[in-house]
């Protein structure tokens, strides 16, 4: 009898283990990662959602210039673990990334939801994938503007919101040509079109539109702020 239950206890024993080892085996298996995958409609719904979403392009710098989505700035998947912590001002903030294949961008975003970024998804169907409409001027974070701008005294600042707005407070020695009016006063840009233009407005809407008009026009060195006055703290002065 004792042999009997010494068996029995044994027996339960050796059950209890391979019950717990599934139970672990399983939830392992089935961790979701923190992040979404998206496909390419998705992926235009949310960079048109410019104020809401930030979009990072992880290809090298020149295949980026060569043509990127609206709104997309440029950090290399190269340099990115090293830049992660420039980009704590968006960790609640919807972010996707893009590259050719979905493949780095997708390491990317693993990187920032493991650093506690919240909204990150990863366009599957990369630049090689799929047709996206694209531009070539540049896209920059308001913090990029302020640093280029302390390093180029010669840099052009262009505010392309309503004079009355621009006249409540504007970032220094920037000019103003309200995005109406751009196509009309453009000669008074003439002699900077071998200079570097910085443009912002509000949200990054107004400016992404006057880039794409500056760069048609011949303008090479052109960038656009994705974050406007009412989503980045500027210094402004009136």
């Amino acid at each position: 009898m004792k042999s009997n239950k010494k068996v029995k206890v044994l027996s339960i024993g050796v059950l209890l283990v391979l019950t717990l080892s599934s139970i672990v085996g399983c939830s392992s298996n089935n961790v979701e990662e923190s992040y979404s995958d998206v496909d390419s409609t998705k992926t235009i719904n949310l960079v048109e959602e410019n104020e809401k979403t930030l979009v990072i392009d992880v290809r090298s710098s020149d295949a980026y210039a060569k043509g990127h989505l609206a709104n997309a700035i440029n950090i290399p998947f190269d340099e990115f673990e090293d830049k992660i912590n420039d980009l704590d001002g968006y960790k609640d903030q919807t972010i996707i990334l893009i590259c050719n294949t979905g493949n780095k961008s997708g390491k990317a975003a693993k990187m920032l939801s493991d650093k506690g970024f919240t909204k990150v998804y990863n366009a599957e169907d990369g630049m090689d994938e799929f047709d996206y409409k694209t531009v070539k001027y540049n896209n920059i974070t308001g913090s990029e503007l302020e640093q280029l701008v302390g390093k180029n005294k010669d840099t052009v600042i262009l505010d392309v919101r309503d004079t009355k707005d621009y006249n409540k407070g504007h970032i220094e020695n920037s000019i103003n040509i309200p995005i109406d009016e751009v196509e009309s006063r453009i000669d008074e840009l003439k002699d900077y079109k071998d200079k570097e233009i910085l443009i912002y407005c509000s949200v990054g809407r107004r400016s992404a539109q006057v880039a794409e008009i500056l760069e048609n026009g011949g303008y090479k060195d052109v960038s656009n702020t994705v974050d406007g006055v009412k989503e980045y703290e500027f210094k402004l002065v009136k």
